[in-house]
């Protein structure tokens, strides 16, 4: 959720400067209907509302704008996986370890476009303890058309992608052609949700594009490349088997003799180490694909950790932890190394 709230504060600033109508502020002991129910003066059929408060007037409104902004990326944001990424680089001859956070099927939308015209309608502060709340208000029909904005620039991104995928030969130029229109399908698909939502029809703006289609040309052509697997450095032993079985589980067929792709895999080890009653063992996985001209499209490396009570039974869980990470890593870090290759 970090960076949710860190789009959402810069958000707050845009909106807040685009405001073009004055808050007004209700000097009354009751409090307004909108503070525990339904605004009288915006009712849901024709606006979105959210309110917030706070210790200040300024922050209250920066809130319930906030509370807004949450609105669209509550409901646009689709169910994602988060998995920890650690790379390594060298620099300067001295290698560091960087590590990130990666969003599978991450939504990115446009927020700050779609809730344009938000305002912050009505202030009220509490005399009981002096609190400060704010009611922001989108009209219904302008979020629509914000939102029916943002799905017809998808429409025209993905129309331009997926005639270039066109073009490509079956490798993994095309692969990242149609990953690009995965993204953004997936993406405008979790739009249209909303705009049925907000479009009293119910019917929001239709795509012929489904994203079952995609997919499935996508494997089509993952099954159609020969990928050779090749094991550079291996501590723990078995690595060459463990990546063939990860390749074919994310359905790339390896070839033992192609002058293609090459991806490579290393796995290397730290010493064991006993602390406490317990034995450590730290290793790095690294994967690599270089493109059939030899050109290197990336390298991605993850820092692994495992313990037993035992130090004959680390190599077997290091072995366990290196299949897991394969299996559930393989298939998108190559489709990030694909992207490169554009």
């Amino acid at each position: 959720m970090p960076r949710l709230l860190t789009s959402i504060s810069l958000l707050v600033g845009l909106i807040a400067t685009a405001c073009t109508q004055s808050s007004g502020l209700l000097n009354s002991e009751e409090a307004p209907d909108w503070i525990t129910g339904q605004p009288q003066d915006y009712p849901d059929s024709r606006y979105l509302h959210a309110t917030g408060s706070a210790s200040t007037a300024e922050r209250a409104q920066d809130r319930a704008l906030a509370n807004l902004a949450k609105i669209f990326e509550m409901q646009v944001r689709e169910s994602s996986t988060t998995t920890q990424d650690v790379q390594s680089f060298r620099a300067g001859g001295v290698e560091s370890v960087e590590a990130s956070a990666r969003i599978a099927s991450r939504v990115n939308i446009h927020t700050s476009e779609m809730i344009a015209g938000a305002r912050v309608a009505a202030r009220w502060q509490s005399p009981a303890d002096l609190t400060h709340h704010a009611l922001a208000v989108l009209d219904r029909s302008q979020a629509s058309n914000n939102v029916r904005g943002e799905i017809d620039r998808l429409d025209r991104e993905i129309a331009y992608v997926m005639a270039s995928a066109q073009t490509r030969l079956p490798d993994l130029r095309k692969v990242a052609d149609l990953q690009a229109a995965i993204v953004m399908l997936t993406e405008r698909n979790a739009l249209q949700k909303t705009l049925k939502v907000l479009d009293l029809s119910g019917r929001g703006k239709p795509t012929s594009w489904k994203l079952s289609e995609l997919k499935a040309e996508q494997m089509q052509v993952i099954r159609s490349m020969n990928i050779r697997a090749v094991v550079t450095a291996d501590a723990v032993g078995d690595l060459a088997k463990m990546l063939q079985g990860a390749m074919a589980n994310a359905g790339f067929n390896a070839a033992v003799d192609y002058s293609g792709y090459v991806l490579s895999a290393t796995v290397a080890t730290q010493d064991m180490i006993e602390q406490q009653g317990w034995y450590w063992l730290r290793g790095t996985l690294e994967l690599g694909l270089l493109s059939p001209d030899g050109t290197s499209l990336g390298n991605k490396s993850w820092a692994l950790k495992v313990s037993a009570q035992q130090p004959d039974q680390l190599n077997q869980r290091m072995l366990a932890e290196i299949d897991r990470t394969l299996k559930s890593e393989l298939k998108q870090t190559v489709l990030d190394f694909a992207v490169a290759e554009q």
